[in-house]
């Protein structure tokens, strides 16, 4: 949890001192910001968690946005970690960039925190099409149960 304070180091308050005031984010925040980000960055075909997450994903009607997002707030500073498959042919460095550009805004714009790492662990590299069929492959084994 974040206690937002100004460039000061003085905590936030609105048009008066007498009012403590205390804004928090939990880690599971930044991790749907940073997620829903990527998701609309080219050459992403999908953030992948580990085994955990493809477990729940079978059970699941919709899209978890914090698969493959794990961060860490430390006081005013966010790390954040991603797990992703790209695009096979995509250039990783620029999509890598673009990510890491679009996250630290998003971030500081909806919460005021900066982000000061992210690390990106390139999980496979798959054409559009062997994406499709795997993608596939979950629906056609759930309709044969």
């Amino acid at each position: 949890m974040v206690k937002i304070m100004d460039k000061a180091n003085k905590p936030v308050a609105q048009h008066t001192d007498s009012i403590e005031q205390e804004l928090n984010f939990s880690d599971s925040v930044i991790e749907k910001i940073a997620g829903q980000t990527v998701h609309d960055i080219d050459g992403v075909l999908e953030l992948s968690g580990g085994m955990m997450h493809q477990l729940t994903d079978r059970f699941r009607d919709q899209t978890d946005l914090t698969k493959g997002v794990d961060a860490d707030i430390d006081n005013q500073d966010v790390t954040i970690e991603l797990d992703a498959i790209l695009e096979y042919g995509q250039s990783a460095p620029t999509i890598f960039a673009q990510a890491t550009e679009r996250i630290a805004k998003a971030v500081h714009q909806m919460t005021g925190l900066n982000v000061t790492k992210i690390k990106m662990n390139v999980a496979d590299l798959l054409t559009k099409k062997e994406w499709a069929a795997k993608q596939d492959a979950p629906k056609k084994d759930q309709s044969k149960a």
